[in-house]
Formats: C-alpha cells, structure tokens, sequence
C-alpha cells in the first residue's frame, strides 16, 4: 500500500475545502506519496516522543490533530517553536510526511466535539446536527457529576469554572461542548439558544469576563480533549485497512494546576 492511499481516503472523508481560512491543515511535510506506506503514528500534536514512536515502528506517516507547521515559514515557526526544528531535521532524515487534520476534521459531522461526548458515552443524547464544530446532548445530570464523568473517560483533571459551588450541583440538562478553543461568539449564540453549561478550553481572561458579566456558565478543560481525534483515527484506518503498523501515541497535559 502507498502513503498516499490513505492520505487520499482521509482528505476525500475531510476535505481541506472545509478548513478555516487561517487554518495550514493538511501536509506540514510531504515526501513522495507514492513510496511503500511503511507504517502510521497518530496523535493530537507532534513532539518528540511522537517522533520516536514513528521511527521505532519504522513508520513513515504521521498523523496528527494541530498542524506542525503553523507559519509560512519554517524560519518563522521556530521563532514561535524552537523545538520543532530538531524534529523536522529527523523528519527530513527518515523521510516521514507529516498529514494534519484539524479544522477540516473539527467541521465534520462526528468531528472533534461529537469523539468527545462519544468518549464520554453520551452520543446517545446528542441532539442531531448536519456539520458544525459543536456538539449537543440533553442529558440530565450536573456539572460535577460530568466533571467526574470526564475524569474517568478522558483522563483529564485541569479543570476552570465560573459556577458557584451551589451551581455544580444543580440539575441541567442541555449541554454544549465545542473543543478546543471555543469560539465566544459560537458559545454565546448557544447560551442564547437555552444552553446551561458551555464545556470547551483555552479561555482568555476577556472572554472570562464576557462570560461573567453575560451569566454563562462554562467548563473549562484541557485542550487535550482533543486526543480524542488521534484515537479515532487510529481505530478507523485499523478497521478500513488490513494489517497496516499503525500506533496511537497518548499524549499528557503539559502543565499542572497548584
């Protein structure tokens, strides 16, 4: 099988038409597609340890969540990103192509949001959607309950909110995940449609206060949520394609609350 087979079947099932705009989704490194397909490394973002895995396993794709290669230039990434130019010497070295799917796979109808709350074995309660980066569940239940929901699922523990303690044991029932870095407007407009909790990650201290000042309560947890992406990708190429050496690469939360 050659790499590109399943760079094909990928991009054809994540079209890079439906990325942002701002969004260098696809090949952050490309060698020739046509070569042998040796074997496939998945994981949210590419490091080192990433790296290695694909060079221990003889594997000569990478597939990733964020892409490598944010900048137009690889000059200017590693101002932003020193590190990335050791590993994209050895990229160069063992000739492994690095393929990204991000906004173009967030978009899709079981994206990112939609690999969360099956993660969480709520995809039962999803409200049905078309495509979007969000997805939806009437699910009661209160906001610790689903904290310690998260904690046993996704193996995540770095968690904000703006509720009152009083707040975290209220009953809800319509509740909102965009991962990520959740768009504001996007959590507004759901907070406006009736939602009571709002789950996503990286919030800026401005959107903190909009979300205050606006009554809205949020969930904050880690943008590791989005592993969920390598993991899927891992199990759906593992069963459209016989005996391929494939590896998902489990990544952890680069900080710690004290």
């Amino acid at each position: 099988m050659k790499i590109k087979q399943i760079s094909d079947y990928l991009l054809n099932k994540y079209p890079l038409k439906n990325k942002e705009i701002w969004d260098p989704a696809g090949f952050s490194i490309k060698f020739n597609l046509s070569q042998k397909l040796t074997g496939i490394v998945t994981s949210i973002d590419l490091t080192k340890e990433v790296l290695n895995k694909a060079i221990q396993t003889n594997s000569n794709l990478i597939i990733t969540h964020h892409p490598f290669k944010f900048e137009k230039t690889w000059k200017d990434e590693q101002l932003k990103a020193p590190y990335k130019l050791e590993i994209l010497s050895m990229l160069k070295k063992h000739k492994i192509s690095v393929l990204c799917l991000h906004t173009n796979y967030d978009y899709a109808l079981e994206g990112t949001s939609f690999q969360i709350i099956k993660s969480l074995k709520l995809d039962n309660f999803a409200i049905y959607q078309e495509f979007g980066y969000e997805a939806k569940i009437s699910f009661k239940t209160t906001t610790n309950d689903l904290i310690s929901l998260i904690k046993n699922n996704l193996k995540l523990s770095e968690f904000r909110t703006n509720l009152s303690s009083t707040k975290l044991n209220k009953e809800i029932s319509k509740i909102a995940f965009l991962s990520g870095s959740g768009y504001i407007g996007q959590a507004i407009e759901l907070a406006n449609k009736g939602y009571e909790l709002i789950v996503t990650s990286d919030i800026k201290w401005s959107d903190w206060i909009v979300y205050d000042q606006n009554k809205i309560n949020i969930l904050e947890i880690p943008h590791l949520d989005e592993e969920v992406f390598a993991k899927d990708i891992f199990e759906q190429l593992k069963n459209k394609f016989n005996n391929l050496n494939i590896h998902f690469v489990k990544l952890s939360v680069p900080y710690k609350n004290i």
